[in-house]
């Protein structure tokens, strides 16, 4: 039950952390549109569709950036060398693992949550 809880806070953050960032991220494409006098409805849309688009190949690029370094020999051998056990650098590796994973999960809903929003601004004032 408790591992549930666990889960469920994960999830819980992951989701919050997307939409705090999605609202940032908005909130300075607004900003960089009414410093350069955007005026349709088109351009707020295309920004926000751009910039969600960015948080998900940044995503993306997470976690191709672990699978490069999991696969890189010169690494993989140098953890081999130290004091640590086989079970504690599979830990390791898992927690490594993950981080990239965790941060696509929060790219995705940032980057979702944005081009919803570009999707919603299109329909309503475009």
């Amino acid at each position: 039950m408790n591992n549930q809880k666990q889960t469920i806070s994960l999830i819980l953050r992951m989701l919050g952390g997307g939409i705090l960032a999605a609202l940032l991220i908005s909130t300075g494409v607004a900003l960089y549109g009414w410093l350069k006098s955007w005026q349709t409805a088109t351009q707020f849309s295309n920004g926000m569709f751009i910039s969600g688009s960015i948080v998900i190949i940044l995503g993306v690029l997470a976690v191709a950036g672990g699978f490069t370094s999991r696969g890189n020999f010169g690494i993989t051998y140098s953890q081999s060398a130290g004091d640590a056990s086989t079970p504690e650098r599979t830990r390791q590796m898992i927690v490594d693992l993950l981080r990239g994973y965790n941060a696509l999960a929060v790219s995705a809903i940032t980057g979702s949550a944005l081009i919803g929003l570009s999707i919603l601004i299109y329909n309503i004032f475009g």
